[in-house]
């Protein structure tokens, strides 16, 4: 199966459907993956979440079933470490549905490139628009209508004060 996938979006493709469905099945959803160099060999990441939030020991029964299914279905050439980690409080946002369930939360935003003389936007999330993904932040009185394709990273910014 791995001499199969050509790319690095191939296999990143494979390991997020097999992951969706066995989460769907466990009462879990996946919020990101990232596959990365670690201090000694790769590291595959994975994210999840479920209402009311996720624990160490979700962690560890996540990682047992799904390092058990990876094992099988092989979807990712060479060796790797597996880790399952809960999205923290400054989670990553990406999907459409990530910033729609966010609305009226503060967001930061990277973007790649300059948008009106700035790449870094810290304000209240107002709206999501999907065709095409945009999103549009009030930062301190101003509004911008940001272009999530051209961003570098996106961040809820927990508040403490809640």
């Amino acid at each position: 199966m791995a001499s199969e996938l050509a790319t690095h979006e191939d296999w990143r493709v494979r390991v997020q459907a097999l992951a969706d469905d066995l989460l769907l099945n466990l009462g879990y959803e996946l919020v990101d993956l990232d596959f990365g160099q670690g201090e000694d060999s790769a590291l595959l990441r994975l994210y999840i979440d479920r209402e009311g939030g996720v624990n160490l020991d979700d962690c560890t029964h996540v990682s047992r079933m799904l390092g058990a299914l990876l094992d099988v279905e092989d979807p990712i050439p060479g060796r790797y470490n597996l880790e399952i980690s809960s999205p923290g409080l400054n989670r990553r946002l990406s999907r459409p549905k990530d910033f729609q369930t966010r609305l009226g939360e503060t967001i930061k935003v990277t973007l790649l490139k300059p948008l009106n003389g700035r790449r870094r936007f810290k304000g209240v999330l107002l709206d999501c628009q999907e065709n095409p993904l945009t999103v549009t932040i009030d930062v301190v009185g101003e509004t911008f209508i940001v272009p999530l394709d051209e961003t570098s990273k996106c961040n809820l910014v927990y508040d403490f004060n809640k």
